[in-house]
């Protein structure tokens, strides 16, 4: 049985018919855009996790909690890190959880952000951490 292709040309002219319409849905999702953080006039959560300074508020809502606030870097460079925010129960065990994934230019000193996890009902806390850093030109020893 021999399988018969269309040329390369015809293959990728198709496939360019599709972009305007994925650009489309991307935009309609709310993906193509970074969405505007509100950040409270009060931040009473305040920590140091690895290289960065975090202040935050929890806001917590029947149907979703987030953590929002603004991440300062300790070094003046570019950075893109990850938050997670967890929702512990008495035991300490996670019963859910939330990321958000952040970048900072050499023009932004702090970065702002918004954490949002779906509550199950059983948190008795919440908790949030840097999960992962990217700092270019840093070497971990």
């Amino acid at each position: 049985m021999t399988v018969s292709y269309p040329p390369v040309s015809e293959r990728l002219r198709r496939r360019m018919r599709l972009l305007p319409v994925l650009a489309i849905l991307w935009a309609l999702a709310g993906c193509g855009e970074t969405a505007r953080v509100e950040i409270p006039a009060e931040l009473p959560l305040q920590m140091h996790d690895q290289l960065f300074a975090i202040e935050w508020a929890l806001q917590r809502e029947p149907s979703v909690v987030r953590g929002v606030g603004r991440v300062t870097p300790s070094i003046d460079s570019e950075a893109r890190l990850t938050l997670g925010l967890f929702g512990l129960d008495a035991d300490g065990r996670i019963v859910s959880r939330g990321t958000a994934h952040l970048h900072a230019d050499f023009a932004s000193r702090s970065i702002p952000f918004t954490v949002t996890l779906t509550p199950t009902g059983r948190e008795s806390t919440f908790e949030l951490r840097v999960l992962n850093y990217h700092i270019p030109g840093l070497r971990m020893g």
